[in-house]
C-alpha cells in the first residue's frame, strides 16, 4: 500500500454518476447507427380473471381461509395494560457528517 493520502482534486463521485447516467440516457434515446431494428413478440393474449382451474381456486380459498383465520386470531388476543410490545423502534442516527 502507498503512504500517500488519496487525491482528491479529481472528479466527485456525485459528478461521476451524473456523466454516466447522462451518457447512458444519450445511448437510450438515440438509436445506434447500422443497427437492426428491434423484433417485437406478439403480446400474450391476457388471461381472464375468472379462467383458473378449479385446484388454484380450491387452493387459494384455502389459504384465504388460513390468513384470515390467523388475522382474527391476532386481532382478538388481548394485551394486559403495561405489556411490552414485542418490537421498539428505536432510530439509529447517521454516522455520515450533516451536510
Amino acid at each position: 500500500m502507498s503512504d500517500h493520502p488519496r487525491k482528491t482534486d479529481g472528479m466527485s463521485r456525485r459528478r461521476f454518476v451524473t456523466l454516466v447516467a447522462a451518457g447512458s440516457a444519450a445511448l437510450i434515446a438515440s438509436p445506434a447507427a447500422g443497427a437492426a431494428p428491434a423484433r417485437r413478440r406478439p403480446a400474450a393474449a391476457p388471461v381472464a380473471a375468472g379462467t383458473r382451474s378449479a385446484a388454484a381456486e380450491k387452493e387459494f380459498a384455502r389459504q384465504r381461509a388460513g390468513t384470515l383465520g390467523a388475522l382474527k386470531t391476532i386481532r382478538g388476543h388481548a394485551m394486559p395494560p403495561g405489556t411490552e410490545l414485542g418490537l421498539v423502534f428505536r432510530p439509529v442516527r447517521s454516522s455520515r457528517k450533516e451536510r
